[in-house]
């Protein structure tokens, strides 16, 4: 079984790369399951209804979300009516939407779930570790895969040799730097610290840089602005599952630059 995994696609650049790549990799590599992150889908900051529905029209199999799920108030016409959008699962008690997700493929029950950081991060969230062992406790899948949306790379590492072995795939977003750390780990989870982003290369993690700047020289307060020109990367992973198994065989990096 093949997984693809889209790091944070951000703005028009990244709905443009997404597309343009992912149709190719889906025919190359005969992809069986698609995960992207898609919190900065709607000009960086939060999804639209309609950016849902354009995904849904990509072949996505599971959309997850972070600490820009709720900035797009157009998403709480859908968030709580479909069953494929991931809020990280340790928000306070009540938030709309839900923390995971769980589908049948080929005879197996895939399980998608989300969490978010503690560190650097809004500390009104529940603890990530013991959200997603209640999820293990309580939810019952034959695979599970866990979007780790984390500022901190020693929290995401540390929170990946905790469930090495119970989580299949463990990956990172919201930083959106691919990481070089791809690697199957001792008990068998395959894990990434971040998947990276698809969108702007030339911006600030998809901000435009001029932007970015002013704040750091002259802590200029300009509205964040999607860089929106220029060339594009494509940040994803390819993770391959033995079904017979139920473990991870095989974690490649994917990053187009175009």
């Amino acid at each position: 079984m093949k997984i693809l995994i889209v790091g944070d696609v951000f703005s028009k650049l990244g709905r443009t790369s997404f597309e343009k790549n992912v149709k190719k990799i889906k025919e190359k590599e005969k992809i069986d399951f698609i995960i992207v992150n898609g919190e900065n889908t709607s000009h960086g900051r939060g999804m639209n209804e309609n950016h849902y529905r354009w995904y849904m029209d990509q072949g996505v199999d599971v959309i997850t979300l972070g600490n820009h799920a709720y900035h797009n108030k157009a998403l709480f016409n859908i968030i709580d009516d479909v069953n494929n959008i991931v809020r990280p699962y340790n928000f306070p008690a009540g938030s709309p939407g839900k923390g995971y997700t769980t589908n049948n493929l080929k005879g197996l029950k895939i399980t998608v779930l989300q969490v978010i950081g503690k560190v650097f991060m809004n500390q009104d969230n529940y603890d990530p570790f013991k959200a997603a062992q209640e999820v293990l406790d309580n939810v019952k899948s034959d695979i599970y895969i866990c979007d780790f949306h984390g500022e901190a790379t020693s929290e995401k590492i540390a929170f990946a040799y905790a469930f090495d072995g119970k989580i299949q795939v463990i990956f990172g977003t919201h930083t959106h730097v691919q990481t070089n750390d791809a690697r199957i780990l001792e008990k068998g989870t395959a894990y990434i610290t971040d998947v990276g982003m698809t969108g702007a290369l030339e911006g600030v993690i998809g901000v435009k840089k001029e932007i970015i700047i002013d704040r750091y020289l002259n802590d200029g307060m300009q509205r964040f602005s999607p860089q929106n020109t220029g060339q594009t990367q494509f940040s994803a992973i390819l993770v391959e599952i033995d079904e017979n198994s139920k473990k991870a065989a095989n974690i490649d990096i994917i990053n187009v630059i175009e």
